[in-house]
């Protein structure tokens, strides 16, 4: 996502990082923007002391951060994770000054469809969906008062031996909700199986499964408000000033 930025025209003071987790994309954004101020934003304090530079523990949805302060606003697999990303993307305009850019990613719709077929056959009744595709997002960036939003997509199959890899993968990056409920005793582990036998039942030739993983990607702006225009200033040196002529 990083290296999408050098098609866009941007020379921010103050860059928020939200979601920035241990802060790894801190050390890029500096190097891009040498002059600009990087505020590494997420809710586990834990990451955060990872990490370096200025840090803030706070929440996507309600960041502790004054209306207007930053140029560019940027979010790397974070999103997914709001309850409401609606109410982070509103966030996102408040803190945006004008003109100022949105560029975030986060996983897609179509993320590890094999574990929720696995799931269903296993006669698992998941959550409804909540990773939104590009046309939402697109409709939500509008409605939050972005400008121009452009959005992709791109698809990364991911091999796995086992039910028990992929599992251990999403235990170690916090995607509890997309696991096995932990369901306690025999019957817990039974069903566990069966999610296992219905994963592994989806094996290509080289034995593996190819987990998919989508990720879309968006910018958007903020835009001068439409009939306003900044007023300009001339030093008064400038003006030369003229007599009034004379009529005829």
């Amino acid at each position: 996502m990083l290296e999408q930025l050098q098609w866009v025209r941007v020379e921010p003071a103050c860059i928020v990082d939200a979601g920035a987790g241990t802060g790894g994309a801190r050390d890029e954004l500096l190097r891009r923007f040498p002059k600009a101020r990087v505020l590494s934003l997420d809710s586990s304090l834990g990451m955060l002391r990872a990490g370096a530079g200025e840090r803030i523990c706070g929440d996507m949805q309600q960041m502790p951060l004054a209306d207007r302060c930053a140029e560019l606003v940027l979010s790397n697999l974070a999103l997914h994770w709001c309850p409401a990303i609606g109410a982070a993307l509103a966030e996102f305009r408040r803190v945006l000054g004008s003109p100022g850019l949105l560029f975030f990613s986060m996983f897609g719709p179509d993320t590890l469809r094999e574990l929720r077929r696995a799931r269903s056959v296993a006669g698992f009744a998941d959550e409804p969906e909540t990773l939104l595709d590009m046309h939402h997002l697109g409709d939500a960036l509008v409605r939050a008062g972005f400008a121009d939003p452009v959005m992709s997509a791109e698809r990364f199959p991911v091999p796995y031996a086992d039910y028990a890899a992929l599992e251990g993968d999403l235990r170690r990056c916090g995607a509890s909700r997309a696991m096995m409920p932990r369901d306690a005793g025999l019957a817990g582990r039974g069903r566990r199986r069966a999610v296992q036998e219905a994963f592994e039942s989806q094996r290509g030739s080289d034995g593996m499964v190819a987990v998919s993983i989508e990720v879309v990607y968006g910018q958007a702006w903020v835009a001068p408000p439409k009939g306003r225009e900044e007023p300009a200033e001339v030093p008064l040196e400038e003006i030369s000033l003229r007599s009034k002529a004379k009529p005829p």
